[in-house]
Formats: structure tokens, sequence, C-alpha cells
């Protein structure tokens, strides 16, 4: 699953299509199908931005403005760390929920943190950093869940085409003990349209301490020289991706959106694809099933070959009749018309044609050079 999370913080444009299914004919089509998966959602909480300025710089303390949301200060276990605002100062945080479980979020949530930023950071130099300037920052609240997609797949020449058909969030889902092999683990599960999807405690566990603890934590110093929106510092890569979403081509929130979006897709296309309970996997059991599709319009070529074959037959019989063409037979009898005299005397007369043929059964000729010419004469 990490592997999946970095691939969509930093490979655009993944897709459910990127989940190759198996079809042996190479052209497919499944009915629509639902997979537990991972949805996206983003929201503006600028207005609840608070601010809290110093005048002075003390010994511990710069001068400057701290700024924060009260969702990050309602969390008795999210992190302290706010935007700190002045003249050499942050001017982009990321904040995750440092939870130890999943119950203060809600199952239905694997991560929610936190975006603040200046959208331009240009001005906010120019700036007094001791005054409240919370109006000129935009404070975002990003949510990963858990969520059931339905998707619609297609093959056709071996290119799998998959659509997310819809998704449905705010499930009831259920934390259960198991027991496989004498192995104890936890499983999240939830049952929807007669179905049960599971997913381990093991994989669950993943979600927050390689999302909150070590992704989306973190900050980034920006400068109005660097103008392509790196940043001068950054404390991690996952938080200068972040700021490239916000500020390359000044992109904002729907920037971010987008990133998310993609790694939402990665994250759904791992819990598609993976397990990390080994042999093990529940859910409706499907086989195989063959269709034939067949192409009508490439019987076109062996019915004209029939169909000209026949009419080829009967204008050869229509002809002949014309023409009154008899009717006749290749045979080897007409080599006899090839033996000497002698040989011919020898057979007797032939009054018959039965006879004829009943004579050369009996008989038998062999080819000799007489007088520089070949004849057929008979044989002792």
């Amino acid at each position: 699953m990490s592997v999946a999370i970095i691939d969509g913080l930093l490979r655009p444009g993944i897709s459910p299509s990127d989940v190759t299914e198996s079809c042996v004919t190479g052209n497919c089509t499944w009915q629509d199908y639902q997979s537990m998966g991972v949805c996206s959602t983003i929201t503006d909480v600028s207005s609840t931005i608070t601010a809290r300025c110093r005048k002075r710089t003390t010994q511990f303390y710069p001068a400057g403005c701290n700024y924060s949301v009260p969702a990050i200060n309602r969390n008795p276990t999210a992190r302290k760390t706010v935007l700190q605002a002045s003249k050499l100062g942050q001017t982009l945080w990321v904040g995750a929920s440092d939870t130890q479980d999943y119950t203060s979020p809600g199952l239905n949530t694997l991560i929610q943190f936190y975006v603040i930023y200046v959208p331009d950071f240009i001005i906010w130099d120019s700036l007094d950093p001791t005054e409240d300037h919370k109006d000129e920052l935009v404070a975002l609240q990003a949510t990963l869940s858990l969520c059931l997609n339905k998707y619609h797949t297609d093959m056709t020449f071996g290119v799998t085409d998959t659509n997310l058909v819809s998704k449905e969030t705010d499930l009831d889902w259920q934390t259960s003990s198991e027991t496989f092999e004498r192995v104890s683990f936890d499983t999240v599960t939830v049952t929807h349209d007669a179905e049960t999807f599971w997913m381990s405690g093991l994989n669950q566990g993943s979600f927050y301490k390689y999302l909150s603890l070590q992704t989306f934590t973190g900050s980034a110093s920006m400068r109005s020289e660097e103008r392509d929106g790196g940043g001068n510092f950054t404390e991690n890569d996952v938080v200068r991706v972040i700021a490239a979403s916000l500020y390359d081509d000044r992109a904002g929130m729907p920037g971010l959106t987008k990133l998310l979006d993609n790694l939402a897709v990665s994250m759904s296309n791992a819990l598609r694809t993976t397990t990390d309970v080994p042999d093990n996997i529940r859910g409706t059991p499907s086989s195989f099933e063959v269709y034939i599709q067949i192409e009508w319009a490439w019987l076109i070529v062996p019915i004209a070959a029939v169909g000209l074959s026949l009419v080829f037959l009967l204008l050869t019989m229509y002809l002949s009749r014309k023409r009154k063409i008899p009717a006749w037979k290749s045979s080897l009898l007409a080599v006899v018309l090839g033996l000497t005299s002698e040989a011919r005397r020898d057979w007797g007369a032939i009054r018959r044609p039965r006879e004829m043929e009943e004579t050369a059964k009996g008989r038998s000729i062999r080819l000799e050079a007489n007088g520089g010419q070949w004849q057929m004469v008979k044989a002792d």
C-alpha cells in the first residue's frame, strides 16, 4: 500500500484501467462489480482560520502570527504545529490528525489532514508579519476515507477500459477479530447489497503509520523569487508535491483536488489487486465464461465462393447441353489403339465394351522400340 501511495502522489494520470483483467479471448465485458476503495474529499475551511500574533521577538519566539483552525485544536491528539508566518517564516503547512486509533474520526476516515497556505506568497512578502492577515490565507480540510466503488470493465483486443460508475461513502464499517491457522488478526468489514467486503486490521494500521506519521505532515518555506513554486525549504517530498499542486499555474484548491483524486485511484487499485491475508480470501467466487462474438460480415467470403462455384457448374451444364457435347469419361483403354496389328489380332474380335474390359484385364503389354519408333506389343 505504501508503494501505491507514493505512486499516486508522484505519477499523474493513474486510472482504474491500470488494473489489467484476465480474459482468454482478449474481448470481454463484465457485469458491474463493487470493490472496497478509497475516496477523497476537500473542504474549504478558510472562514475558520484563527490568528495569534506577537508584536515583539522574544528569546524563544520570533515576531509574527501563528495561524490555525479550530478543528485542529479540538482534536486532543492533533499536532500542535501551526502555520508560523513571519518575514522569514513558513507559507505552507500540512498537518495530519495524529491519532493512534480510528475511533475519533470514525472507521470511514483513513486520514484527515489540513493545509494552510498563502495563495500569493509574492504579495505576502510585502505585508507586515506581525499583523493579522488571515484573510490572505486559505485553509483546506482533506479527507481520505474508505468507500465502496462500483466499476464497469470492458476489454477490447486485450486493452482494459474500466470506468467508475458510482461510489458510496459513510458506510457502517465494523471491526472484528479473526483467527486463521492459529494467527489472530483484526479485520474491517461492511455488508452492503448482500455482499461482505473485508480489509485486514494490519492494512488499516498501515494507513495510520504511513499516511499520518510519515506523509501528510510538514511545512514549506516559500520565497517570492522562487517562481516555480518549489520553495526554498520543504520538510518532506509529499509537502513539496502538495506545494507544486497548489502553486504551479496558481492551481490552488483544484490542483490539490486533482492530486488527491489521483492518490485515491492508486490506493483503490491496490485494494482491488492485493491481500495481506494469504489463502484467506472472502467474497463472491467467480469463474471464466467464454463468449464467442461472430462477425457476420466475414461469412460473405465462403458464401460467395460456394455461390460462384454453383453458378459455374450450372453454366457449364447449360452450355454443354446447348452445344450437344456428349458425356465422356477418361479411360486407360484408349492406349490399346497404339498396339501393333499383330497384338490386336491376337486379342480377337471385341464386340461389346464389357468384352473390352475383360480382355484388357487378362492381357499384358509392354513398350518397345522398333525402327526408331516406339510400339506397344503383347508381353509374354
